[in-house]
């Protein structure tokens, strides 16, 4: 019984000890941990997501709301605005009634013309009389159902609110009112007084008053109601409205929480918190019974101290949530399970069997066998290990033949090193050799060639890419331009034109000119047969910048021709040097001073042709 007891304790341990059953324990531990944590807080989840959507759904709902209702009371002031700033009514307020019919005229028209240009002015403004202080006469639109005689300018100053709102200009600090000249019938409205300014100074010549239908904000309520899922309310000032069935109740207190809200602070933006009722049940407006838990969602419309205030049901959230919680801890469950069973059934077939391959394949590598073994290589991460030990084995090989070849390579650059030092010393002595030759034969022509041929295969040996100044340049130039000079018997002539000696010490690029006038020889003057002259010109431009102009009055080139010369990538193959023609000159001042820099090309057939170098002053 010992023995049975020892051997199921020596197989547990050998199994949890290995990677897969490391694994297979961690993971179904996890798994039953995090199993418990979501049973204990997905309930809190569903009920947050609930909560969430449902007042996203409302603060979506709210916002068009209010854009519509915003729109309704923008379209009304831009035309009250559009009427205050209008010369012919400022002209009406401004003058008395003896001036005549005709400014009064013009005025009523300019008006009655904006209300008619706009359709639904006649639904969101019941009354607008527009009033001067210099005259007893009025301008009134309105509407034909709510026309009335006893309109006069008296008996609106007359009205018990008139002075407050001419105290509160372009405000609406008595909420909403019933229309006094409309006897026949009740019409609840917003009555709102805007001044006319003078044109030229800050008094006040006139005001209008204006009668907001309640339209402008049961018309949007009205569309948008059968998509609410609570009450809503509209703050007007100190005044707080119950928008049922296109109508405004004014609130009682039993619903102080849209006061409590509107209390977190006016003007700050889409509020929203969870409160509770302390509404009394028995009115008619209450919210549910004492104790009852909802939403408030409070949005500002651009009007000033308007707010428009929805309530929610908490309880509309419970309906789906504990259903949901059950169906997802059910799939909790069995996910659980199902994952457990399928990753021990995984880890047996994918991971014990390849582990075991790769370390017979580690064991021969050991033995020096660094042959590829492509069946280590599966499509996975073990796969990867394998084919990383399969480089590996390879690399081993190559870095040992990259060393012997390394060796090699090593000895044949020392000895062309060694061939590089000795064939430009050699060359240099033999030149020389030949210069003093020709100077005791008397022969100063190849004397004074074989001097610029050294100086030019001595500069070449220091390389062509460096910076030199534009003085040494102009050296280098005249040493090949003197045994061009022998070539063509004197045909042709160098000159050099400086305008300021201190551009000599700017730095180009070596060898940039030389490819310049090898082209104006061999492609300008020489197929003209006859005598040429090459000119150099070195100056600055306003800007600081140098140029040098290489001109020959050659047989120039075709306008077709010189546009491409610089985007060719073709070399030049009878120059000097063979891989450099003017593109490759253009380039590698490009690529050294920037883009703005290089070279630029002018010819007329028959004439001549310029070449000219743009270089920083540097």
């Amino acid at each position: 019984m010992k023995d049975r007891t020892a051997l199921i304790k020596k197989k547990l341990h050998k199994t949890f000890s290995s990677i897969r059953g490391r694994i297979l324990l961690i993971t179904i531990s996890l798994i039953l941990l995090i199993s418990i944590i979501i049973t204990f807080i997905s309930y809190f989840l569903i009920s947050y997501n609930l909560q969430q959507n449902l007042i996203q759904t409302a603060d979506t709902q709210l916002s068009f709301l209010c854009s519509s209702i915003d729109s309704n009371i923008n379209d009304v002031k831009a035309f009250v605005d559009s009427c205050r700033r209008s010369s012919k009514i400022r002209n009406f307020a401004l003058e008395t009634p003896s001036a005549g019919n005709r400014i009064r005229r013009e005025a009523h028209d300019f008006a009655m013309e904006g209300y008619a240009s706009n359709s639904s002015l006649p639904n969101d403004l019941i009354r607008m009389v527009i009033m001067g202080n210099r005259r007893k006469d009025i301008i009134q639109i309105v509407e034909s159902p709510y026309s009335s005689i006893s309109v006069s300018s008296d008996a609106i100053k007359a009205l018990p609110y008139y002075d407050f709102l001419r105290d509160h200009m372009e405000e609406t600090p008595t909420g909403v009112m019933t229309d006094p000249f409309f006897t026949t019938k009740e019409i609840p409205m917003i009555p709102i007084v805007h001044g006319i300014s003078h044109p030229y100074n800050a008094d006040e010549i006139g005001c209008i008053f204006t009668e907001i239908s309640l339209s402008v904000i049961t018309g949007p309520v009205h569309d948008l109601q059968p998509q609410t899922e609570g009450r809503l309310y509209i703050t007007i000032n100190d005044y707080t409205y119950r928008i049922t069935d296109q109508s405004l109740t004014l609130s009682d207190d039993a619903y102080d929480t849209v006061r409590s809200l509107s209390a977190v602070g006016l003007g700050s933006g889409t509020v929203v918190r969870k409160v509770r009722s302390r509404g009394n049940a028995d009115t008619a407006d209450a919210s549910p019974g004492t104790g009852e838990s909802f939403f408030m969602i409070r949005k500002p419309l651009q009007t000033s101290n308007w707010y428009i205030t929805e309530y929610i049901d908490t309880r509309q959230l419970s309906q789906n949530i504990y259903r949901t919680f059950f169906i997802i801890m059910l799939a909790i469950l069995a996910a659980s399970s199902a994952i457990g069973l399928i990753l021990f059934r995984f880890l047996s077939r994918t991971v014990d069997a390849p582990v075991k391959q790769l370390q017979a394949r580690i064991r021969r590598i050991e033995e020096g066998d660094f042959s590829r073994d492509p069946s280590t290589e599966w499509e996975h991460e073990l796969g990867e290990i394998g084919k990383t030990i399969n480089d590996l084995s390879e690399n081993v090989l190559q870095l040992m033949q990259r060393q012997l070849e390394d060796e090699r390579q090593k000895r044949d650059y020392e000895y062309r090193m060694l061939q590089s030092q000795i064939n430009p010393h050699f060359l240099y002595n033999t030149l020389n050799s030949i210069k003093w030759m020709a100077t005791t034969q008397n022969a100063p022509g190849i004397a004074q060639m074989t001097v610029s041929l050294f100086r030019l295969l001595k500069d070449i040996s220091k390389g062509a890419s460096s910076l030199v100044t534009i003085e040494h340049e102009l050296s280098l130039i005249n040493d090949y331009f003197t045994i061009q000079q022998y070539r063509y018997g004197g045909t042709i002539s160098l000159d050099c034109q400086i305008d300021d000696d201190s551009l000599l010490t700017c730095r180009i690029l070596k060898f940039t000119l030389q490819p310049l006038v090898e082209n104006a020889i061999f492609h300008g003057i020489e197929p003209k047969g006859t005598t040429g002259k090459i000119r150099i010109h070195l100056y600055a431009d306003p800007d600081g910048d140098i140029h040098i102009d290489v001109t020959d009055d050659g047989v120039g080139i075709r306008a077709d021709l010189a546009a491409h010369l610089l985007d060719s990538e073709a070399p030049a193959s009878s120059s000097f040097f063979k891989e450099i023609g003017l593109s490759n000159v253009h380039k590698r001042l490009q690529y050294e001073f920037g883009d703005r820099y290089g070279l630029t090309i002018s010819s007329e057939e028959g004439r001549f042709t310029t070449v000219s170098i743009l270089l920083p002053n540097r």
